[in-house]
């Protein structure tokens, strides 16, 4: 009989246990809240959330056809297709009223390859030998409005800055004019830029 009474009892701490381990749902007690849901600051102002890692990225100048620092691919430069390539910058700084792109070789003093403005701010990316509409492009080095791609000649390769620019006031450039007066009108406002690098070296 006693044996009996231990067995009933140790069932009954048993029971007691299983439904307090934490895996059972039970009512809330009245008056009870759920916590608070923490915040995520990686989407502050002028970011964009990274899209792989999550990890917030400021207003910052990618290319999905080549990284940083990398050869830019034949088919953007006048050895391939000659179109240019697609680019993303994300969301702009507060205040900007105004992009502008340019595209210029520092290894030819500084040759232009392309100028455009008037691109809205709510533009955060142009696909591959395209522009966004109502924007406006200067005159490249072969004297031609629009892009003109890398073209170095034979021997060390050349480096290719392409640069957007975060206007707080209008550009006030002109479809046709000179690339050079734009890219230095655009040098003179200060304003704050995202900029990509490649390179691109010819055959021998």
């Amino acid at each position: 009989m006693k044996r009996l009474w231990w067995a009933v009892l140790c069932a009954c701490v048993v029971a007691a246990g299983c439904g307090s381990d934490g895996t059972t749902l039970r009512q809330p007690a009245p008056g009870a809240t759920a916590p608070a849901v923490p915040t995520s600051s990686t989407t502050a102002g002028g970011q964009i959330a990274g899209q792989a890692s999550g990890v917030a990225t400021g207003f910052e100048l990618t290319s999905a056809a080549f990284a940083a620092g990398a050869p830019i691919p034949k088919v953007h430069t006048c050895d391939g297709q000659n179109v240019s390539p697609p680019l993303a910058w994300g969301s702009v700084p507060s205040g900007t009223v105004e992009l502008a792109l340019t595209l210029t070789d520092p290894d030819a003093n500084n040759y232009v390859h392309w100028v455009m403005a008037k691109v809205d701010p709510s533009v955060q990316a142009i696909a591959e030998g395209k522009v966004p509409d109502g924007v406006v492009q200067g005159t490249n080095g072969m004297n031609k409005v629009g892009w003109t791609g890398p073209c170095p000649p034979k021997g060390s390769p050349h480096h290719y800055v392409f640069t957007v620019y975060a206007l707080t006031k209008p550009s006030g450039l002109t479809n046709g004019m000179s690339g050079k007066s734009a890219v230095s009108t655009l040098m003179q406002s200060k304003a704050p830029t995202a900029t990509l690098v490649g390179t691109y070296q010819r055959a021998s």
